[in-house]
């Protein structure tokens, strides 16, 4: 993995310094950006048009396996879970 170097504004809260470390590490993991993918085509086609703000994450299982991701599928499905608990969309467990 790449080593990074996290420049900080003067008056950043180490908290914002630690957070944005971690997204940048997310962004660079392939694994991610295909659980970001996923979770914004689940947003989109489904749960937008039903208007709820929650899914399953058995649901979330399911439509990761139809896409056929080459990766493992509970590995990006729980990665789209938490990426949708940052979007503050209820996945239940």
């Amino acid at each position: 993995m790449t080593r990074l170097t996290a420049w900080a504004i003067q008056g950043a809260m180490a908290e914002e310094v630690s957070w944005a470390l971690q997204l940048q590490y997310r962004m660079l993991s392939p694994k991610f950006r295909v659980a970001e993918e996923v979770a914004q085509t689940i947003l989109d086609k489904y749960i937008t048009p039903r208007r709820v703000g929650e899914i399953s994450y058995r649901e979330i299982v399911i439509k990761v396996r139809k896409l056929r991701i080459p990766f493992r599928a509970p590995d990006i499905a729980d990665l789209a879970a938490s990426y949708l608990n940052d979007l503050e969309i209820k996945v239940w467990r």
